[in-house]
């Protein structure tokens, strides 16, 4: 029996040889491993419905060989056989093992040949329990019988609900126990960064009680859990009795997404900064709380899909976030952009990878751990950046606050000085129309007609002043306290003053001055009209007052880049350069403060006016008895 069926296994490896298969894999004494994904052939069952016998027999003829070093098949129903010929023969009486390094596959069995010619049946997979597996390792390994004479037939089942990525390689005793040293290094390695991190800033939000701490704690126990499912280490470690907890293993994407929302939220304040980016984080939210429930009421693998979309959707739109929260310069995303942007090329890989989209390899099944390593650690350079960052913004606030408390306390001090101006001002302008209205005491019964009529005219001067003092000052403190700026038109300062010209064309023949109207007849400026015309006609008034009798006042205009300047100047005592910026605080006036003529707010009024219209006002004095100009600068309509 045996050596009929050696004559078979030797006709059958003629026939391949003739037509064009992959050689026997045949190991060698001084080899740690084989790759044997190459020298494997593949058969895929659509219905999964083919057994053992059938595929050995029947359909033999329709395997195909593989060309891939490591096999995808992605997210895929059907079940897929294996087929390789091993000659351990080099090797015998040595320990060799078959190893499927991809450890989340639902059901995998190897058919290995026996002595008698028959076949051996060994079952592995994830939605088994640990403790049924052949040896304590999160890959599927299958001992091999090297005292077996000649090249031998093997035959591997794979079928699952998940992507079927597979990463076979036969191993010695020697070079498995190299393989499980470096795969302990690096995941303890991987685990090792994520403890320290998990435990760092849990201090952190305990001790600085920043809820931005928590939600990046909790993100990083959604990587965790994430990660010992999809790598094995939660089936051999967590919960080996439960393996049906491997099918949930999109649970650790539920914890992640909230939790990151939630931190990117806090990390980039959007609520203060950016509310309509933090609107989109909450229907963000919404979302994924729909999504779970959809999640749950679905089964493998379109559940699968769905957990899949949502990671994509999730790192497009946080990297979308960040890039525009750092564009509109908030200095402390930087980091959050860089993280994401690199996370999302590995997941993107990832993804093809699964989808069987591009040539899959085993360093595919790592670009989650890299990406979750190369996340955490900058967000958590992105967490000290943001410290440092809202330390300078802390700063800044500070010199920004002790700048207006400065500035306050300077208003504060000038509105005392102003108040003790104004008391000033009022008892020196109360006393003359007091006196006058005083005079009404003087009138007796043998005063004639003509006393009488002096001392009512006085009387009535007084009245005049008086009312004419109170409401001016009214009207200042109105304007300088109102809270919204006055309404803004198209203005034509040329029919402005040609208008106030016509008005005092007997005050000006009678002083014979004489004004020269220069401003251009196509200016136009941004200004109320009213107010305008009204600061106009104050620096007109005064000019007129100033002059020399038949001097002259001349009016000019000049367009600068989105300005224009208009410019009033007459001949007259003109002002020292100390009294230039004097003249427009209230009740301020050259002299003596006992003037009849006027209460010392014109200006004041004009600059209020002026600057309130988004203009500025100004006066110009070459010195004392040379002349005055006022400048009044608007923007062009």
């Amino acid at each position: 029996m045996l050596k009929f069926r050696n004559f078979l296994v030797c006709i059958g490896l003629l026939w391949c040889a003739l037509a064009g298969a992959e050689p026997v894999v045949t190991p060698q004494p001084d080899q740690e491993q084989v790759a044997v994904a190459r020298s494997m052939e593949v058969l895929v069952d659509p219905e999964g419905h083919w057994d053992f016998s059938q595929v050995s027999d029947r359909f033999s003829g329709r395997f195909v060989r593989n060309t891939a070093t490591e096999p995808n098949f992605g997210f895929t129903s059907s079940t897929i056989w294996l087929r390789f010929t091993l000659d351990t023969s080099r090797v015998r009486g040595q320990s060799w093992y078959l190893v499927e390094r991809y450890p989340i596959l639902d059901h995998i069995s190897l058919f290995a040949p026996t002595e008698d010619g028959g076949y051996r049946r060994v079952d592995l997979g994830d939605t088994l329990p640990f403790d049924q597996r052949l040896m304590d390792h999160r890959a599927f390994i299958f001992p091999l019988d090297t005292d077996l004479a000649g090249a031998n037939t093997y035959y591997v089942r794979v079928s699952g609900k998940g992507a079927i990525n597979l990463s076979p390689m036969l191993y010695s005793a020697a070079g498995l126990v190299e393989y499980t040293y470096r795969d302990i290094l690096l995941y303890g390695v991987f685990y090792g960064c994520l403890l320290i991190m998990v435990v760092y800033n849990a201090l952190l939000a305990l001790s600085l009680k920043e809820p931005v701490y928590l939600y990046f704690v909790l993100f990083l126990v959604g990587i965790t859990v994430f990660n010992l499912n999809v790598n094995g280490f939660g089936l051999q470690f967590v919960w080996p009795e439960v393996p049906r907890l491997n099918e949930y293993y999109w649970l650790g994407i539920y914890i992640c997404t909230p939790a990151l929302a939630m931190y990117s939220r806090h990390f980039l304040g959007l609520k203060q900064r950016f509310p309509r980016y933090d609107r989109v984080i909450r229907h963000y939210l919404a979302g994924v709380a729909v999504l779970l429930v959809v999640q749950l009421l679905i089964a493998p693998p379109w559940s699968y899909y769905l957990s899949t979309l949502l990671v994509l959707i999730t790192v497009l739109l946080f990297s979308w976030l960040g890039w525009m929260v750092w564009s509109r310069g908030y200095r402390a995303a930087r980091l959050y952009v860089a993280a994401w942007c690199v996370f999302l090329v590995l997941i993107f890989f990832f993804v093809l990878g699964n989808l069987d989209w591009i040539p899959y390899a085993s360093v595919i099944s790592m670009l989650p751990h890299l990406g979750a390593l190369w996340v955490v650690m900058m967000l958590s350079l992105a967490l000290g950046d943001r410290i440092r960052f809202l330390e300078r913004e802390r700063n800044q606030l500070f010199l920004e606050a002790r700048e207006n408390l400065e500035r306050h306390v300077e208003e504060i001090e000038q509105m005392n000085r102003d108040k003790s101006t104004f008391l000033q001002y009022v008892s020196h302008e109360l006393n003359t129309p007091i006196n006058w209205i005083g005079a009404a005491n003087s009138l007796d019964d043998g005063e004639t007609g003509a006393d009488q009529s002096d001392v009512w005219a006085l009387v009535r001067k007084g009245q005049q002043r008086l009312m004419g003092m109170v409401s001016t000052s009214l009207r200042y403190f109105d304007l300088a306290d109102r809270s919204t700026p006055p309404l803004v038109a198209r203005c034509r300062p040329l029919w402005m003053l040609d208008a106030l010209l016509a008005t005092r064309a007997r005050a000006l023949e009678s002083l014979a001055l004489r004004v020269v109207n220069r401003i251009s007849p196509n200016l136009y400026v941004r200004a109320n009209e009213t107010e305008l015309q009204e600061v106009m006609a104050m620096a007109l008034d005064n000019a007129i007052r100033f002059s020399p009798r038949g001097g002259e006042i001349t009016v000019t205009s000049e367009v600068m880049v989105g300005e224009a300047e208009l410019r009033i100047r007459d001949r007259g005592r003109g002002a020292g350069p100390d009294q230039l910026e004097s003249l427009f605080e209230p009740f301020f006036v050259m002299g003596s403060r006992h003037h009849e003529e006027g209460y010392g707010l014109s200006l004041a009024m004009a600059r209020v006016m002026i600057e309130q219209a988004g203009g500025r006002i100004w006066a110009e004095s070459a010195g004392l008895d040379r002349g005055f100009t006022l400048v009044i600068r608007l923007p062009l309509a």
